[in-house]
């Protein structure tokens, strides 16, 4: 008798466990690509990552672009001093959406030097928030190097991180690579 009552409880509890909602926002990964500044072997190379993922809220998809830690400073000087906020971008509510959206970025690189296109996002701290500001993506050439700045203006300073053109090639070769082995995904 006591083994069916242990059965029965361990059933009833798995099942309560399984039937519960997660009431806490998720962000699932999409693609995520990893930004290496400096070498390997010193004390002083930075990794963060860049990134898509999706917040599903309601049923409804809603995909963000990550563009990691904002540096703090001016046009020239960027300190890294604050690890936890990160810039996240929305990109739209499917995968079509968020690769045009990836595509228009991408397509900075074949503009002139210093051409920008201005967009929303919000600085937070792990999720977007509804605190839209305006950020604004400008096409920097540095030696060798093409790279696109993301940069925020807030009372007189400027937050901003730069992404090489490799890793945004990078991040939009990812998702296509989803979308092919997810076609059921919207």
């Amino acid at each position: 008798m006591k083994k069916y009552l242990l059965i029965l409880v361990c059933l009833v509890y798995s099942y309560f466990a399984v039937a519960q909602e997660s009431k806490f926002q998720q962000r699932l990964e999409v693609v995520t690509v990893s930004i290496q500044e400096g070498d390997d072997d010193s004390m002083m190379s930075a990794r963060e990552d860049m990134g898509v993922f999706n917040i599903p809220i309601d049923g409804e998809n809603h995909y963000y672009l990550s563009v990691g830690h904002l540096g703090i400073g001016d046009d020239i000087i960027q300190f890294n001093v604050d690890p936890l906020f990160e810039l996240f971008i929305p990109i739209g509510d499917t995968l079509a959406e968020s690769m045009d959206s990836l595509k228009e970025l991408q397509s900075l690189f074949k503009g002139p030097k210093g051409g920008s296109i201005e967009t929303e996002g919000c600085l937070a701290f792990a999720f977007p928030n509804e605190n839209l500001e305006k950020v604004t993506v400008t096409y920097q050439k540095v030696l060798l190097t093409k790279m696109l700045a993301f940069s925020v203006e807030r009372e007189g300073y400027v937050r901003s991180t730069h992404i090489p053109r490799s890793q945004i090639n990078s991040l939009i070769s990812s998702l296509k690579l989803y979308r092919k082995l997810h076609p059921k995904e919207i």
